[in-house]
């Protein structure tokens, strides 16, 4: 397919850039999914206790969130070469430092560069796919996030071998390390400068940082990546302190949702190309929702604690690539500046909320941890009428 671009001209096909964005989301995936079955490890490794070790993820995401406000801009500016040189460097230097890291300072500080990394080359992976594949964003942008979910498969996958064969889940971030520098030759065949859409979608209204449904899908976004990465951390930890799973078994359910999530993507990007993208969104919520109520009922039993965990993770897929489509669609003159916004919001949730939930975890029970994931369910369902009933006639 071949899309008549703005600006800097790259001397990439539009295949060849999709395959490269596949690969920067796989590594995105690995490295991010292993740190939740590595926190074991890496609490013994500093000598701190789980729940303050649980503030890596408010330090990675702080750092996301950084990178992600500035990288809009900077994305509309300069173009994507620069921004994701950046996020490879960044992101292989921060994840060393928190393998390496005996401290918890230093393994803080580590994932504030690894965030770093990861918001730099999430948000320019964004927007290069919806500019290049504008007319068909939400299929594809599901698509490029169904890699994200096969490399959240993968790294649990691998920490659950390696917990079994030699007691630790710190290899599995050495193969993150390993993957996110594959894209390097990629990137550098981008050309300097800001690849546009020309003329196949025209702007609902110019882009304003005030615009109502901006700060809307930015705060349903916060509460969605707060229980994807909430999940995604602490699945193990809930699953063996509420159930009898053995801790390779509670590992591999961390695995499961991430695959559960991958098959949520992949139907998302079906649902993408036949429906509109706010039916899409809406009824992936009110889906999640489904499944925390069963994580709540089923509290203690193993078999509803798996079907829930997977429900949850099948109906997490399609959001957070639906709601990029949905901003870039309606503020076609600064794609990257509201990108950055919606993903810089929804890093905000994922550098409060998964530590949130650690501390509820730890101090109210695997029971209150249910409760928790319900509220914000909830919450999300209940922000997602709003903005339909308030915005209606914008179409999506």
């Amino acid at each position: 397919m071949n899309h008549a671009l703005e600006g800097a001209r790259q001397t990439m096909t539009d295949r060849q850039i999709l395959g490269m964005t596949f690969v920067i989301m796989l590594a995105m995936g690995v490295l991010s999914a292993a740190l939740g079955p590595a926190l074991d490890d890496l609490a013994e490794q500093t000598g701190s206790s789980l729940d303050m070790l649980g503030a890596i993820f408010t330090a990675s995401f702080g750092g996301t969130m950084l990178a992600q406000a500035s990288g809009g801009p900077l994305n509309d500016r300069f173009g994507q070469r620069p921004v994701m040189l950046a996020g490879v460097v960044l992101g292989a230097v921060g994840a060393l430092g928190i393998v390496l890291s005996q401290t918890l300072w230093l393994t803080l500080a580590s994932a504030v560069i690894f965030g770093m990394g990861f918001g730099a080359l999430d948000v320019s992976s964004n927007v290069l796919i919806a500019e290049v594949f504008a007319a068909r964003s939400v299929p594809i942008l599901n698509l490029l996030h169904v890699f994200f979910g096969v490399g959240s498969v993968i790294g649990p996958g691998i920490a659950s071998v390696t917990i079994s064969l030699w007691d630790t889940a710190l290899p599995s971030l050495w193969v993150g390390m390993a993957v996110i520098l594959l894209p390097l030759f990629g990137i550098l065949r981008l050309k300097a400068g800001p690849v546009r859409a020309k003329g196949e979608l025209a702007p609902v209204d110019v882009f304003s940082y005030r615009a109502p449904l901006l700060w809307a899908l930015g705060v349903l976004m916060m509460l969605y990546v707060a229980i994807e990465a909430g999940l995604g951390a602490w699945t193990k930890t809930y699953a063996d302190r509420s159930t009898s799973l053995s801790e390779e078994a509670a590992a591999l359910l961390t695995s499961g949702f991430w695959f559960a999530l991958t098959i949520g993507r992949v139907a998302g990007a079906v649902w993408g190309g036949r429906f509109q993208a706010f039916t899409v969104l809406g009824a992936s919520l009110v889906g999640m929702l489904a499944g925390a109520v069963v994580l709540l009922v089923g509290h203690g039993n193993i078999a509803l604690t798996v079907l829930a965990v997977l429900i949850i993770g099948v109906w997490a897929g399609p959001p957070f690539p639906t709601a990029i489509a949905i901003a870039t669609r309606l503020f076609r003159s600064g794609p990257g500046k509201a990108t950055g916004m919606v993903v810089s919001l929804a890093s905000l949730g994922a550098a409060i909320f998964p530590w949130l939930q650690g501390v509820v975890l730890e101090q109210g029970g695997t029971g209150a941890y249910a409760v928790f994931i319900g509220g914000l369910t909830l919450a999300m369902v209940v922000l997602y009428a709003e903005i339909r009933r308030r915005m209606a006639k914008v179409p999506a």
